[in-house]
């Protein structure tokens, strides 16, 4: 594909993408266009022939306890909320909703008193009528990710914040398919993480896969 049918591809995808997203498009020096989404931390880069190559998604994320186990609690809502975001790129259902609740409230008092110039009565009737709107909008997101995987995690110590990169290529996608096909189950169990023994700082570190810039 010559870089003017390359730069159509990334005009499209560029125009195909939600309204209310801050898209950027570019092609780098190995003439793969690479689309990103600045709002939702998404990145989709194509190859040459305009197939989809991968994508990725960076989430950042406030550390409020900064020990291991702080830390550790950040690192997993990051991931898990930069794999959402691959879904709501992929589809979003939005809804809207309004209702309307009317109330109508009445109170019958009655008083009796006795005096010397013998009993007396009293009643009082009231009505309260309450009238309330409320309309609710939200939207949601659900797919099924193959072959997510952990790209880059980085804790910054000044900032005390998360950094978490997840990916999916081809590679990736193949080897879930595998898994599958030869356990039968995708499910693995995470290992434990415990509480770091100094409080309450913990030094800056960066763990990175060792492929990450093919993503």
């Amino acid at each position: 594909m010559n870089s003017g049918r390359l730069l159509a591809l990334v005009l499209m995808v560029t125009a195909l993408s939600p309204a209310y997203a801050e898209t950027r498009a570019r092609v780098d020096p190995s003439n793969q266009a690479v689309v990103g989404d600045d709002g939702l931390g998404v990145e989709l880069r194509f190859d040459a022939d305009g197939t989809l190559l991968s994508v990725k998604s960076t989430q950042h994320h406030p550390v409020e306890f900064p020990d291991r186990r702080g830390i550790s609690k950040a690192y997993i809502i990051a991931e898990e909320k930069a794999k959402a975001n691959i879904a709501r790129y992929m589809r979003q259902v939005s809804s809207s909703g309004r209702t309307v609740t009317e109330i109508d409230d009445s109170l019958s008092k009655t008083r009796r008193t006795e005096g010397s110039e013998g009993k007396a009565w009293d009643k009082e009737n009231t009505r309260r009528v309450i009238e309330t709107l409320q309309e609710v909008t939200g939207s949601s997101a659900r797919a099924v990710l193959d072959g997510v995987r952990i790209l880059e995690r980085q804790y910054d110590e000044k900032a005390e914040e998360v950094k978490v990169v997840v990916g999916i290529n081809r590679q990736s996608q193949a080897g879930a398919a595998q898994l599958r096909k030869g356990l039968g189950q995708t499910d693995a169990a995470q290992p434990a993480q415990g509480a770091g023994s100094s409080f309450p700082s913990q030094p800056a570190e960066r763990r990175r896969a060792k492929d990450a810039d093919t993503f």
